[in-house]
C-alpha cells in the first residue's frame, strides 16, 4: 500500500499543475466524499490520503492511471506511472515467491541475489542451462554503458557542495527528477545537496555544442519545450534571471526562474536550489544535465548538474533571439493561447480590486485589456493604478467572461514603478 502511495502522491499528483489537480478532484468528488470546501481547500497530501483510504487496492494508481490517459498535457506521465506499477507489482510477486519457498523448507536466502532474468523454476533452470548462457552474453552485450549502480564520467564531472571540499560525486546518475510543475520531485528520494561541477573541459565542450546545430532562418517566437528527464549535458547561455524567492511559506521552500538560450532556441527555467544562483549570472554558457522538462519549463533540483564549460568557448545569440526570449508579450496574443499556458511579463495596471481572499488587478496595453487574479503569499505585494506588474510564471485561464491570468504555486510578482512624464513649460 505505501509504495503504491508513494507513486501517486510523488510521481503523480505532485508533477501536475494546479489547474489539472483541481480538474482531478472534481471527477473525483463523488468517490472521494468531497464536500465543497474540501474539493476547494485540500491539498495534494490530503488528497492522496483519501485516495489512499477510499482505493485500498493500490491507493488510486489505477484511477489516477485512467485519468492521466484522458488528459493531453499529462500523457507523458502515464508511462512513468505504469513502470513504477509494474515494479511494485513484481516485488510483491517476489515477496510471495520467496514466502512460498521459506514454508515448503527452502532456505529464503536460496534465490535472494538470482538476476530477474533468471529461468523462472527448476526444470527451466537445467533445461536452459546453455541458452542461459547465450541468453546473458546477449544481454550482457547489449547493457548501457552507464548502468545505473556505476559511475559515470558525467558523474565524476558533478562535485557536490557542502561546507566541506568539493569530493567527487559516484552516484548522482542514480538521482532522477521526476516531473513537477508545482514543485517536481525527485524520482527516487535524495537528501543530497546541489551537486555543482567544475568546468567542463573543451573537448566536451565540443561534443555537446555538435548536438545543437544553428538554424538562423527560423527564430521562434515562443520558449522551447521538452519533457521528462534528460542526463545528458545541454549547453545554455544566461539570459535573464531573478532573485530567489520563498515560494512555500510553510516549509520555507525557495526557488528563482531564469531564461536561457542556445544559438537557435530559447527555454523557461525553474531552479529549486538558490545555492545555483551564482551558476546563472547573464551573459555566462553553463551545461546542465540530468535536468527534467514539464510543462513548457526545464526544472533544475538538487540532483541536476550544473556546470561551467571551458572560458574561451563563444556563443552567438542573435539580437532578435534576445529580443524575443525577454519580450512581454501582447495582450491580444494571449486570447489565441491555450489555458494553462504560463506567461511572463510587464504589465500597466489600470485597475485594483480587493475580494478576500484574492486580489483583482486589470492590465492593459496597446493591443487590450485583461485581469490578473492574485491569491495567497502575493497579496502582500502591493500595486496600485498607474503602477506596472512584473509578472513570473502565471497561468493563463478563463473564467465565465474572460481570460485571466492568475497566480499559480511558483509564480512571482514585483511592482515596477513607472516614471511620469515631466511636460516642459
Amino acid at each position: 500500500m505505501s509504495e503504491y502511495k508513494k507513486i501517486v502522491l510523488l510521481k503523480g499528483l505532485e508533477c501536475m499543475d494546479n489547474y489539472h489537480f483541481r480538474i482531478l478532484k472534481s471527477l473525483l468528488r463523488r468517490e472521494l466524499h468531497l464536500s465543497e470546501s474540501k474539493q476547494n481547500d485540500y491539498d495534494k497530501i490530503q488528497i492522496a490520503d483519501l485516495m489512499e483510504d477510499t482505493f485500498p487496492k493500490d491507493a488510486g494508481l489505477g484511477k489516477l492511471i485512467g485519468f492521466c490517459q484522458e488528459i493531453k498535457d499529462l500523457q507523458y506521465l502515464v508511462k512513468d506511472l505504469k513502470e513504477e506499477k509494474v515494479k511494485v507489482e513484481k516485488q510483491k510477486k517476489g515477496k510471495k515467491k520467496t514466502a512460498v519457498e521459506g514454508k515448503q523448507g527452502e532456505p529464503s536466502s536460496a534465490h535472494g541475489h538470482c538476476s530477474s532474468n533468471a529461468p523462472s523454476s527448476e526444470k527451466e533452470e537445467t533445461a536452459g542451462t546453455e541458452s542461459g548462457k547465450k541468453r546473458k552474453l546477449n544481454q550482457e552485450q547489449t547493457q548501457p554503458l552507464e548502468p545505473s549502480g556505476s559511475s559515470t564520467q558525467k558523474d565524476e564531472d558533478c562535485l557536490q557542495t557542502s561546507q566541506k571540499p568539493a569530493t567527487p560525486s559516484s552516484n548522482s546518475s542514480n538521482k532522477m527528477p521526476s516531473a513537477t510543475t508545482s514543485e517536481s520531485l525527485l524520482a527516487q528520494p535524495t537528501t543530497s545537496k546541489s551537486l555543482l561541477a567544475p568546468m567542463v573541459s573543451s573537448a566536451t565542450t565540443s561534443s555537446i555544442s555538435s548536438c545543437e546545430t544553428p538554424r538562423r532562418g527560423n527564430i521562434p517566437k515562443e520558449p522551447a519545450k521538452e519533457e521528462g528527464c534528460h542526463r545528458e549535458p545541454k549547453e545554455v547561455m544566461v539570459l535573464k534571471v531573478t532573485e530567489p524567492f520563498t515560494y512555500d511559506l510553510i516549509l520555507d521552500k525557495r526557488m528563482f526562474h531564469a531564461t536561457v538560450a542556445t544559438e537557435n532556441k530559447f527555454y523557461r527555467v525553474k531552479i529549486f536550489d538558490p545555492v545555483l544562483k551564482n551558476k546563472f549570472i547573464p551573459n555566462k554558457i553553463i551545461a546542465i544535465s540530468n535536468y527534467f522538462g514539464s510543462n513548457g519549463f526545464l526544472e533544475i533540483h538538487e540532483s541536476s548538474c550544473v556546470s561551467d564549460v571551458d572560458k574561451n568557448r563563444t556563443m552567438d545569440i542573435s539580437t532578435t533571439l534576445r529580443k524575443r526570449a525577454n519580450a512581454t508579450p501582447k495582450i491580444r496574443d494571449l486570447f489565441s493561447q491555450a489555458q494553462g499556458t504560463y506567461v511572463s511579463g510587464e504589465f500597466v495596471v489600470y485597475q485594483k480590486t480587493e475580494r478576500s481572499p484574492f486580489i483583482y488587478y486589470g492590465i492593459e496595453d496597446d493591443t487590450g485589456k485583461m485581469e490578473v487574479v492574485v491569491h495567497g503569499r502575493l497579496t502582500n505585494i502591493k500595486c496600485e493604478p498607474g503602477q506596472k506588474l512584473r509578472l513570473i510564471c502565471f497561468e493563463l485561464s478563463s473564467s465565465t467572461d474572460t481570460w485571466q491570468l492568475k497566480s499559480v504555486r511558483h509564480s512571482n510578482m514585483q511592482v515596477v514603478n513607472v516614471r511620469k512624464k515631466v511636460t516642459l513649460a
